[in-house]
């Protein structure tokens, strides 16, 4: 969710650069065309249709973060153009299109391309005859500098919003939150390329025993144990989300159906082996599980997990169930 809100954020500050750079340059056109400057015309009016032509394919593509390096490479190439043909006026677009970088991509690519984009200037604009060449240096390095601080700063601030609204606090595993984005990806996949998916809504058993009879900073380290354990022996790719209380859904992506009886199982096992309370009981946990079919919604495809995970219950827990009753591992 905090993804897609950084992207329609990436994309507003894109959609809006871009109208202040069209508003900016819009002008130069027709006092280009007065001067009979028609070298430089054409520079700005490509320009604009550059950039007009990055927006459009934002929107259209929706591939924010590509299309906005693009942006940053085109609007720095016109800055050392202009630059270059247009001598001390044209130097002076360096410094809006420095700070404008640090908007489109992340704050060491910008520093990075800022950096290329002054070194070329100073190699090929023959102004620092009249323009003193170490001022310019020294502005373009602390017109930078401060913007990376500013950027780095913002980056560091989303970053801490994305925990915020996406980890659980307690266990460290992917909250409620996000387990619906991470549902409608899961079946935006399945739907287009046919690959299998499993859900699992796992339950650690008697857990409320647990509270109980060790009081509740226990039971809260036994379901950071869990987290621990399962992450630890789960793939990358693969999502463990904290669904209430002592329920988890797990997102498995890509698992064939020959192996996902065996990929649960083995993680069946491997918890009850390693879970423990303090005085070393075991502590067991059940699976509900539902393989992504055709057409399933989020609600629909919780709904047979839940189904599933309440079977497992009724056969003593300690087991796995899966939605369409055809395997049961115990």
């Amino acid at each position: 969710m905090i993804n897609q809100l950084q992207e329609k954020n990436q994309l507003s500050m894109l959609a809006v650069l871009g109208a202040i750079s069209i508003l900016g340059v819009s002008p130069f056109v027709l006092i280009r065309y007065q001067e009979a400057n028609f070298t430089a015309m054409l520079i700005d009016v490509l320009l604009i249709l550059g950039i007009i032509s990055i927006v459009a394919c934002a929107y259209f593509f929706k591939k924010i973060r590509a299309v906005s390096a693009v942006a940053a490479v085109f609007i720095n190439t016109g800055a050392v153009v202009v630059a270059i043909n247009n001598g001390v006026d044209g130097v002076l677009w360096v410094y809006p299109v420095c700070a404008s970088t640090f908007i489109l991509v992340r704050p060491i690519e910008a520093l990075f391309i800022n950096t290329v984009t002054g070194a070329v200037v100073v190699a090929l604009a023959g102004v620092f005859n009249i323009v003193s060449l170490n001022s310019f240096i020294i502005t373009s390095m602390m017109l930078s500098m401060s913007a990376y601080v500013y950027a780095s700063h913002g980056l560091k601030q989303f970053n801490l919003l994305e925990t915020l609204n996406t980890i659980d606090p307690l266990t460290g595993a992917f909250n409620r939150r996000s387990l619906h984005s991470g549902m409608e990806a899961a079946l935006s996949s399945a739907e287009r390329n046919g690959t299998q998916q499993l859900l699992a809504i796992v339950d650690l058993d008697h857990f409320k025993v647990v509270n109980d009879k060790y009081g509740h900073a226990v039971g809260d380290q036994v379901l950071r144990d869990f987290v621990a354990i399962t992450m630890a022996n789960i793939r990358k790719y693969d999502r463990l989300y904290r669904f209430g209380g002592e329920e988890f859904v797990l997102l498995i992506p890509e698992v064939s159906l020959q192996q996902q009886q065996a990929c649960i199982n083995s993680l069946r096992a491997t918890i009850k082996s390693n879970l423990k309370t303090p005085d070393g009981k075991e502590v067991t946990v059940s699976f509900g599980v539902a393989p992504w079919l055709p057409g399933a919604t989020a609600d629909t495809w919780l709904k047979r997990a839940d189904e599933a995970l309440y079977l497992a219950k009724a056969r003593g827990r300690d087991c796995a169930v899966f939605s369409d009753d055809s395997a049961v591992i115990v």
